[in-house]
């Protein structure tokens, strides 16, 4: 893999070739290096948005579930007015905040993608009380943390799996999004909002260089909601 920052100005704007699968920029940087190294930030958001995000929502399913009837209703509540916030408007309030970043958009995509699955797991269990199997559970003495373990959670994971290749998807507009106007990362790194801000004044004459990191976008995105849902699939 080539280096993402070396500048060869007597190689600029060179088309494709073996060394150069997907030709260089108007610097002479090798254009594929560039877009594969990109998809770094999206990931790092992506891990921490999801481990934040479910966490978060699962516990806060449970307590609308099992909680005091005044903490359920106060929980209930909030995951309820969450879902009416836009995560570009809160990206953009927690960068102007703490500053730009990685950290801020995963932040955001955390306070705003928890309530779903809170929502969700609160909904299924409610259903799943009712159910047969349940009842012998209780009947049997079996305790709470075992009966969800055994009977929550291989009934909700195709729930959350589908609600965590959204926000997987999410989190790589989001991050794109944000790079485009300088928020989401170090412009020095190879990024693909940034990437896509810096060559659109190539999308005429060089359009392989804002096409490269678009469809990197949208293929990333796709593969990443076939995954979740096809392991939640799995587990059905």
């Amino acid at each position: 893999m080539n280096d993402p920052h070396s500048i060869d100005l007597a190689n600029r704007l060179a088309k494709p070739s073996v060394g150069a699968p997907l030709g260089t920029d108007h610097l002479g940087r090798d254009l594929a290096t560039r877009v594969v190294l990109g998809i770094v930030p999206s990931l790092t958001a992506i891990a921490m948005v999801l481990v934040g995000g479910i966490g978060i929502g699962v516990t806060a399913g449970g307590v609308i579930a099992l909680g005091p009837p005044a903490l359920r209703g106060a929980v209930a509540w909030l995951a309820e007015t969450v879902l009416a916030v836009p995560t570009l408007v809160t990206a953009l309030v927690l960068s102007a905040i703490f500053g730009a970043g990685v950290w801020t958009v995963a932040m955001a995509l955390i306070v705003t993608s928890w309530a779903p699955y809170a929502l969700t797991i609160a909904a299924l269990f409610d259903r799943i009380r009712g159910e047969t199997y349940w009842r012998a559970s209780e009947a049997l003495g079996t305790t709470l943390p075992a009966a969800l373990w055994r009977h929550m959670l291989p009934n909700a994971w195709p729930a959350i799996g589908a609600l965590a290749g959204a926000d997987a998807g999410r989190a790589v507009i989001l991050v794109a999004s944000l790079g485009f106007i300088g928020l989401s990362a170090d412009t020095g790194r190879p990024e693909w909002g940034a990437m896509i801000y810096e060559y659109r004044v190539f999308l005429f004459t060089e359009p392989r260089l804002v096409l490269a990191p678009v469809i990197a976008c949208a293929l990333v995105t796709t593969l990443l909601h076939l995954l979740f849902d096809r392991q939640g699939d799995r587990r059905r």
